[in-house]
């Protein structure tokens, strides 16, 4: 009976490292596919880049729910070398900048009202609007919408979006 009980025990420990990794597998897959990661995917390289710089990239690995107003590496191109060197230099307003492009909750393009507001990091709102049945944010159309992620959904858009552009 002693014996049963000892081949019990050093068979539970022998599995107890086997799930151990288990979970932390599925822990890595779930961030994986946080904000961060689907938006690495999408080439969203000066959001990321900037998120980063500003010190505001945790809220894209946060639990959420959030909603990410991405803007897109064409909509960073439409601004002139000499604003984007403004923001980057002056770190309040690229906090700023960042924290106004998300959302703390989860937001789908359906939920987007004509002459709304959706309340951001910042404290600050962006201006909603639907044209022609597509919503936009601060005059930003909507590229690609509700694309899923493991803390909430991430929107591409046209525009960079400007904290005092929602004013």
């Amino acid at each position: 009976m002693k014996r049963l009980g000892f081949v019990s025990l050093v068979m539970s420990l022998a599995l107890m490292p086997v799930g151990t990794a288990m979970a932390k597998e599925s822990t890595a897959k779930k961030a994986s596919n946080d904000a961060a990661s689907v938006m690495q995917q999408k080439g969203c390289k000066t959001e990321l880049e900037w998120m980063k710089q500003a010190g505001t990239s945790h809220l894209l690995h946060s639990k959420g729910p959030i909603t990410v107003f991405c803007p897109t590496e064409a909509a960073y191109g439409k601004l002139s070398k000499e604003r984007k060197a403004d923001i980057v230099r002056d770190p309040k307003k690229l906090q700023a900048m960042m924290k106004y492009h998300v959302a703390k909750r989860k937001i789908a393009s359906s939920d987007i009202q004509p002459k709304g507001v959706v309340f951001t990091e910042v404290g600050e709102c962006l201006m909603t609007n639907v044209k022609d049945g597509k919503p936009e944010v601060d005059g930003c159309l909507f590229t690609e919408m509700d694309i899923p992620c493991s803390n909430g959904v991430i929107h591409l858009i046209d525009e960079v979006p400007l904290p005092e552009r929602g004013r």
